[in-house]
């Protein structure tokens, strides 16, 4: 793979974006100047992102630095994008995050894994979630029916129907006890309980009651909710706001 990538006068690359020609093939150009810089020779091509780029070949993924190199193999399924130095890769149905030298940190083992929030992912193997850490290690063993993310050091779960929270040691912090619940936002907990939904603090005591038919998180101290047919949004207090200061 050739390119005629010059190093900009601050020394530095250019800013390439991918496009497609009229082959149907991709390669990259110069945003400005819309200068070729990497010939289309590609099924696919993504955006760079910590120096490489995802791209397609024969039905596989893999990556290229910005002179146009395979760095890693196309190899995969389906590739995401590097973020903080790993990326989430799929080869035969499993999911597992690789470096920049290709090399497998968290196993492709997992029939399911999401993105890294405060140190650790969820990670789902023989239909139960679990968390892993970014060195691969397995921090939380894969015992949830479903999970959330972890947000204010604190990650919703689920076991059969009910829904609580742990902490990242895998406690149980808040019982196990509502029928759904969102992740922590400002402190507070959007929670369902016997058909209505309200707010727990992180002691699990409640901070607004269980009046709602539907809610969601709080941003900004402002939560949209519906009481019966009536959506709007509510402050910390529970007070409804007016129109101009909703989300």
């Amino acid at each position: 793979m050739k390119s005629n990538i010059k190093f900009n006068s601050l020394g530095g690359f250019p800013d390439l974006e991918s496009f497609k020609d009229e082959s149907g093939k991709y390669g990259y150009r110069e945003k400005k100047s819309q200068k070729i810089f990497i010939a289309p020779q590609f099924d696919a091509a993504h955006s760079f992102h910590e120096g490489v780029a995802v791209v397609k070949i024969d039905q596989k993924y893999g990556y290229i630095d910005r002179h146009g190199l395979l760095v890693i193999k196309c190899d995969y399924d389906w590739a995401n994008s590097f973020h903080n130095g790993l990326a989430m890769v799929e080869r035969n149905n499993r999911y597992g995050y690789i470096d920049q030298e290709g090399k497998e940190v968290i196993p492709i083992i997992y029939e399911h894994i999401d993105d890294f929030h405060e140190g650790l992912a969820p990670v789902k193997l023989h239909e139960k979630w679990g968390y892993v850490d970014r060195s691969g290690k397995v921090v939380i063993p894969p015992r949830y029916d479903d999970s959330w993310c972890f947000n204010e050091s604190l990650a919703a779960v689920r076991i059969d129907e009910k829904w609580g929270f742990i902490d990242k040691a895998g406690r149980v912090l808040i019982p196990l006890q509502y029928e759904y619940a969102w992740n922590f936002k400002e402190d507070v907990a959007a929670v369902k309980q016997n058909g209505k939904w309200g707010f727990i603090d992180k002691a699990g005591q409640v901070f607004l009651p269980f009046l709602y038919d539907e809610a969601d998180s709080f941003s900004k101290g402002l939560a949209e909710v519906k009481l019966d047919t009536l959506w709007g949004v509510i402050d910390k207090t529970g007070t409804w706001q007016k129109n101009e200061d909703c989300i």
